[in-house]
């Protein structure tokens, strides 16, 4: 169901009658602030779009929707995402890009085990990435771009085994950890920056024989 730019101030409860809805597109309904807790009964939605919506927050029990694949909350008012979001075992790409009051992520976000893309791109309230984003083995895609009061990376980063793309451009992160090195195939997107003072001295041979990552000065 696509609704694309509709003047729609909100979404009847009745939805959860359509039960065999795969999409939702709601994309830049303007006036849309909230969802009907009975949208979380579409059991086989896979795809929720509410980018350039003014939601200010999703239902609690989002969770439910299990088969959902992507959830596009890009240019919203979400200040923070339901902690029942890390039982959308499902999920592959969730963007949050442009979401200026958002200000946390939940725990619960390492629970994502599906999650292939993490869009954060100009989440400038956003001060703090939890380390249980380290257990998202499929993660591919990590883009922090214009997180300007994000000033560290979660320690044991090097846990994110699938990880080819990390944009950190305009964000207060001035040191890479020290796991950067065991990272392979790693593509980083990066203003100027040192890396751990410690981490010449105990990896000189592992940058020159066996690593792959790449650093991208723009």
């Amino acid at each position: 169901m696509v609704c694309s730019g509709y003047d729609i101030e909100e979404v009847p409860s009745s939805i959860e009658k359509l039960h065999k809805l795969v999409s939702l597109v709601l994309d830049m309904c303007r006036h849309l602030k909230s969802l009907p807790r009975s949208i979380c009964n579409l059991q086989h939605l896979r795809t929720l779009d509410l980018q350039y919506t003014s939601i200010e927050e999703l239902p609690d029990d989002l969770g439910q929707l299990e088969c959902l694949e992507k959830l596009d909350l890009t240019f919203t008012r979400v200040k923070h995402l339901p902690h029942s979001i890390g039982m959308l075992k499902r999920l592959e790409t969730l963007l949050l890009g442009k979401c200026i009051v958002l200000e946390k992520l939940p725990d619960d976000l390492g629970h994502l085990e599906s999650l292939v893309e993490l869009d954060l791109k100009l989440c400038s309230n956003l001060r703090d990435i939890p380390n249980s984003i380290c257990k998202l083995k499929r993660l591919k895609v990590l883009n922090l771009n214009g997180c300007r009061r994000l000033e560290k990376l979660p320690d044991d980063l090097g846990d994110l085994e699938s990880l080819q793309k990390l944009d950190i451009r305009d964000t207060g992160i001035t040191y890479l950890p020290l796991c950067i090195p065991l990272m392979k195939s790693l593509k980083i997107y990066k203003p100027k920056l040192k890396l751990d003072d410690g981490f010449m001295s105990l990896c000189p041979h592992m940058i020159l024989r066996s690593v792959k990552y790449k650093l991208f000065n723009i």
